[in-house]
């Protein structure tokens, strides 16, 4: 048994010595804003190192980050990802909620203005009722189920089905 509590304790050592540079490079990626870079370093950080209790706030700003440069370069699914994985680690993050709302919107939009009226509505009716931008979202899924229970002559409604 006392051969197994050093074991123990050495393989302890080594995670916590371990730390360190993980932590480093995470910090490191955080403050040149390299997101993705900055998450893989910081979650090979021990979460019960009191030494770096940042580590997983760190984490948690970075998906957020990455999720906003996603968002705002128009790519609405990578950045339902990223803020989904926010919200996940912290359920007060309203921000985070409601952008992935406004993608969702986002997207429905362009499957709308791209004629496919299907996916539209599906797209729209992830919308929460809590997102700042519910009430379009309905008039997406309004216009689309109007298209597609009353086609246009010569229009066909395109579902990706």
């Amino acid at each position: 048994m006392g051969a197994m509590r050093w074991w123990c304790a050495a393989l302890a050592v080594l995670l916590l010595a371990g730390c360190k540079e993980p932590y480093d490079a995470g910090l490191q990626a955080f403050e040149a804003g390299e997101w993705d870079t900055a998450v893989n370093r910081l979650e090979r950080v021990a979460p019960f190192d009191i030494r770096y209790r940042d580590a997983q706030e760190l984490i948690r700003q970075s998906l957020f980050k990455a999720g906003e440069q996603a968002f705002d370069a128009g790519r609405w699914r990578q950045a339902v990802g990223y803020f989904r994985q926010t919200a996940e680690s912290d359920t007060g993050h309203a921000t985070a909620c409601d952008c992935i709302g406004v993608s969702f919107y986002e997207m429905a939009r362009e499957a709308f203005g791209r004629g496919d009226a299907a996916e539209a509505l599906r797209l729209s009716n992830i919308v929460h009722s809590t997102c700042s931008q519910y009430a379009a979202a309905r008039d997406v899924a309004h216009d689309a189920r109007r298209q597609i229970d009353h086609p246009v002559d010569g229009l066909e409604v395109v579902s990706n089905n």
